[in-house]
């Protein structure tokens, strides 16, 4: 079954998209599935439906500045655009809560991943398990990288796309494969996933430079330790990514990130890699082995 979902932010109005996934054997758990950058919920379509074969409720949400929910792409908000977006999840998994009152689990990708922990940081009560696929590396540089987004958004405007900042943030992150065909081979060993992200009009278009200091306000918000109030220190929190995944920069920046939420007290974390593939683990050709993993993790 399928069930569309819509709220409405009462601070701007704007009205924000889901699809709640169920059957009647839905009955471990609702999935709060987040999305990454300059994507949309409908890509996962395979990855829902693994999921609800092995018992478990789906709500796939399209994010601000994404897919259904975009007024603009790439834009969260005029003022607080991370923060209203991870409101405006909370709000439409109240939605769903309707529907299926099940435990909550928040599964986030690449940018999801930041969403889903900055989601958590507030809603922890509600939380009884994390997966994280594909996560950004703590980039140290990003206090640096807010103050060039306000001197861009000065001269330029907060819905100007800057080529710059596209540059900084994903210039490098071909830089490791031979002999690349096209600017994001470094998603994805599968080439036709690939070819369909890059032929998606609602895919693969560059932030507003508003959305990319939102963005960067996020991963502060994920990485610094300010506003973390550890309650459920055995909380399961699991990461997943493909070995050659630049967005984690390496190895070493995934630890990183595993050991940065032991450090604020979370113990129960942990990482799993697949050797030789790359960002979208869930579109590679391996994607069922990492959904089994996944539903491994969670029926734990």
């Amino acid at each position: 079954m399928e069930k569309k979902l819509t709220v409405t932010n009462k601070e701007d109005g704007v009205v924000l998209h889901g699809n709640l996934f169920y059957d009647d054997n839905s009955k471990k758990g609702l999935i709060l599935l987040l999305h990454g950058m300059a994507e949309h919920k409908e890509r996962y379509a395979h990855t829902i439906e693994k999921l609800v074969e092995n018992g478990y409720a789906v709500l796939s949400t399209d994010e601000r500045g994404h897919g259904e929910s975009a007024i603009v792409k790439g834009y969260f908000a005029k003022e607080k655009g991370w923060l209203r977006n991870v409101s405006d999840q909370y709000a439409l998994y109240q939605e769903a809560k309707k529907t299926c009152d099940l435990p909550l689990i928040v599964f986030g990708h690449s940018m999801g991943t930041l969403v889903a922990r900055s989601f958590l940081k507030r809603h922890e009560d509600e939380v009884t398990k994390v997966v994280l696929t594909g996560t950004p590396s703590n980039n140290k540089a990003v206090n640096v990288a807010i103050t060039l987004c306000n001197v861009i958004k000065k001269f330029k405007g907060e819905e100007y796309r800057s080529p710059l900042l596209n540059k900084l943030c994903f210039g490098a992150f071909n830089s490791a494969i031979k002999d690349p065909k096209t600017d994001y081979d470094w998603l994805s060993v599968n080439e036709e996933n690939v070819k369909a992200y890059i032929a998606d009009d609602d895919c693969g278009y560059t932030f507003t430079v508003l959305g990319f200091k939102d963005m960067f306000e996020g991963m502060k918000d994920v990485y610094e330790a300010a506003g973390w109030k550890i309650r459920k220190n055995d909380l399961p929190i699991r990461f997943f990514s493909g070995s050659e995944d630049p967005c984690m920069g390496n190895l070493d920046g995934l630890k990183e990130a595993v050991d940065i939420l032991k450090s604020f007290g979370y113990q129960n974390v942990d990482y799993k890699t697949y050797e030789g593939y790359r960002h979208e683990i869930l579109n590679e050709e391996i994607r069922d082995d990492v959904i089994n993993d996944i539903v491994e993790f969670l029926d734990k």
